[in-house]
């Protein structure tokens, strides 16, 4: 009887473990926006601390389009991009691109899972960000008069 107990247990431990690798498996997938060769897409957490990135504030209106520019020259694997507007009556759309132009994805306020007029992503790739000048192109997607926004 012990012996049967035993096998139980060891049955259900087994099955508990794998639906738990299971639910992380999902769980990481779903923080996953989207792949793009070597690089893959997450929502950018807050980090916290006294994190100093340097910004661009600019301003946009409807149908407008605005390039910024980032340069890479460091060894480094998580590129992180941060559109800002603070405004959930509008709307901005940002696509964003390698510096050897290759379309990282285009990506609305709910690209984060979070409707709150800022736009947060991670361009990860284990192997090294590529050095260069890395292209943001923000576009006025339903802008009511002039919006301001940093990036």
């Amino acid at each position: 009887m012990l012996k049967k107990l035993g096998i139980v247990a060891l049955v259900l431990l087994c099955c508990v473990s794998f639906a738990s690798a299971a639910v992380n498996e999902e769980k990481a997938d779903a923080d996953i926006i989207g792949h793009f060769g070597e690089y893959i897409i997450t929502p950018a957490e807050d980090l916290g601390g006294n994190i100093v990135i340097r910004y661009v504030y600019d301003t946009i209106m409807q149908g407008e389009t605005n390039w910024h520019t980032k340069t890479v020259d460091t060894d480094i694997t998580v590129l992180n991009v941060d559109l800002n507007w603070g405004d959930r009556t509008d709307s901005l759309r940002l696509k964003i691109y390698s510096p050897d132009w290759q379309y990282m994805g285009m990506y609305f306020d709910d690209a984060d899972s979070t409707i709150n007029g800022r736009i947060r992503v991670n361009i990860v790739n284990p192997n090294g960000i590529a050095k260069g000048t890395w292209h943001y192109e923000v576009y006025g997607y339903d802008v009511e008069g002039t919006e301001d926004y940093y990036i």
